[in-house]
């Protein structure tokens, strides 16, 4: 393979926020840094919200390429990030996450051994809580049925993939959900892709990272409306039950949410849409703890 056909583009959005510019420079040398192949960081700022310092920084710098958006908008990132690709390859990473040293080497050189292949996922290291295990040991579920164990054991990462250019075309950033952008994404290249899984860890995930989109109440309340997008592709019968099956579980979550925080009436509104569900009759015991919300009963108070 050419050297330029050892060049890979790695989107990495981020909001560019001061707490998180050491993680954010730490994520770019590991691109740069690769060995066996050619990272070029496409840096996408999400929104408006960036330290100015870090910013100016960021332009100055000759090895990589910065793009400011003005609105933050992951999805929206995503979709920047992949507009800028000028590489046979590209790839994911977040400004928390990092590639280890051999990461692209192996992901390209899976892609040589399987040149049908449109896609490499590889496993990796799931860090939180001072704690640090492989997220997958072995894929051959996996590779036996890719949609059925996404739905049991998240295969696609942000930072675990690889993507020909020429296949993952930029409609696939089209339409992805402003939530559970990885499951979406994962569901359409199952449908659509041929995928090579490899058992070699090539990045640092990392779980537990203080202001991450995925603890906030935006990504709790969001998780319904993303089922709502998946439920929009193709998919087969078994898996779409499945589906509605979480749909049921993310609505009664989003219930619970609005109920520790107080907010009675969402929490109800929730909790109907959970009962609409023909699986949701198994949150029907949770109502009465609604009920006795309402009237503000807690638990070691009395009714009488």
């Amino acid at each position: 393979m050419s050297s330029r056909g050892r060049d890979v583009a790695i989107i990495m959005p981020t909001m560019a926020r001061r707490e998180r510019a050491t993680s954010l420079l730490r994520a770019i040398d590991t691109v740069i840094s690769q060995t066996g192949a050619r990272g070029v960081p496409l840096v996408v700022v999400n929104g408006d919200a960036g330290a100015p310092d870090l910013l100016e920084y960021l332009r100055r710098r000759p090895d990589i390429r910065l793009t400011v958006l003005e609105e933050a908008h992951l999805p929206r990132a995503l979709r920047a990030g992949r507009a800028l690709v000028d590489t046979p390859y590209f790839a994911v990473l977040d400004d928390d996450d990092e590639l280890l040293p051999d990461a692209l080497r192996a992901r390209l050189d899976a892609l040589e051994d399987g040149p049908d292949a449109d896609v490499v996922v590889t496993s990796g290291f799931l860090e939180g809580r001072d704690r640090r295990k492989l997220n997958i040991v072995d894929f051959r579920d996996v590779e036996a049925d890719p949609l059925d164990m996404l739905l049991v054991q998240h295969w696609l990462p942000p930072c675990a993939g690889l993507f020909r250019t020429e296949a993952v075309t930029a409609d696939y950033f089209d339409d992805v959900p402003a939530y559970r952008e990885w499951t979406y994404l994962a569901l359409r290249l199952a449908l659509t892709r041929r995928i090579r899984f490899v058992a070699h860890p090539t990045f640092v995930y990392r779980t537990d990272t203080p202001d991450s989109l995925s603890k906030s109440r935006a990504y709790c309340l969001g998780g319904p409306p993303a089922i709502g997008r998946m439920l929009e592709l193709p998919l087969p019968p078994a898996i779409r039950a499945r589906l509605r099956a979480r749909l049921a579980d993310d609505h009664h979550s989003a219930s619970a949410f609005e109920l520790d925080n107080g907010h009675y009436r969402a929490a109800w509104s929730w909790h109907l849409k959970t009962l609409a569900h023909p699986s949701g009759w198994r949150y029907l015991p949770y109502g009465v703890n609604l009920l006795l919300a309402a009237v503000g009963w807690r638990p070691g108070t009395s009714t009488t």
